[in-house]
């Protein structure tokens, strides 16, 4: 069933376009208006390199192992490797969870909005299948509000900086990798149960220790909230998996 494979894919488009112009467009002003700052400190080479190196993966990955992602543009009969697309489009994501001089977060975020809504769309269409729906929907939740907690990497200014950087950027890559297993299950399967163990640890021992670190310095409230929320429903999700099943 392909009812929805070409917005499908455009929406993919819109979310590889817009998050590539947006992370391209702050590496470049930083290297043109301020590369001394670029290269400043130990986080900051950390933050532009990452990120360049995954906007330069995420090019090669589009160009050269999505064939059918391209073809499925115009044709609707094209068959599309979701997996592959899935990790494409986690090598992307791991740019936007870095933050550099210049960043629009509103662009950003209207990039994440295509990609959610290219989610609701594959989950709809698997509608009917066999299985939970329930638990499809369910799972398709808590995986978006998984991914709103996986903190971005910021620069602070608190004693234990180094020690805090660290943590920050393992959880940050840690997670993105497990929101990616999550993307490719919605799109690759009928995803019933993307509430995983080890994946929920890492990011509420992560995001814990991340907002309590830097708690008088800056108070993280977006992943607060979103690890607050992700906790809840891993719980609640666990507990619905058993009773449904």
């Amino acid at each position: 069933m392909r009812c929805f494979q070409k917005p499908i894919s455009w929406l993919f488009l819109i979310y590889f376009v817009v998050l590539f112009f947006e992370r391209s467009q702050s590496l470049i002003r930083t290297f043109s208006l301020s590369r001394k700052e670029m290269f400043s400190s130990v986080f900051d080479i950390y933050v532009n390199c990452i990120a360049l190196v995954s906007l330069l993966s995420f090019l090669v990955m589009l160009c050269f192992f999505n064939k059918g992602f391209w073809a499925s543009l115009i044709n609707s009969s094209a068959k599309v490797d979701y997996s592959m697309l899935s990790f494409t489009a986690g090598v992307l994501l791991v740019s936007g969870m870095v933050h550099t001089e210049y960043t629009i977060p509103g662009i950003q975020f209207a990039s994440y909005g295509a990609l959610i809504i290219a989610m609701v769309l594959k989950t709809i269409e698997k509608n009917g299948m066999d299985g939970d729906n329930i638990l499809m929907w369910y799972s398709l939740i808590y995986s978006v509000m998984f991914s709103m907690a996986i903190p971005v990497v910021y620069k602070s200014n608190i004693d234990n900086k180094t020690l805090f950087h660290v943590i920050e950027a393992v959880v940050s890559l840690s997670l993105v990798v497990a929101f990616t297993y999550m993307l490719r299950s919605v799109f690759f399967k009928k995803a019933e149960n993307l509430m995983f163990v080890v994946p929920f640890l890492i990011m509420a021992i992560g995001d814990a220790l991340i907002v309590a670190m830097r708690w008088k310095e800056s108070v993280n409230g977006f992943v607060l909230i979103f690890a607050s929320i992700s906790s809840l429903m891993f719980i609640a999700g666990r507990i619905l998996v058993q009773f449904r099943r």
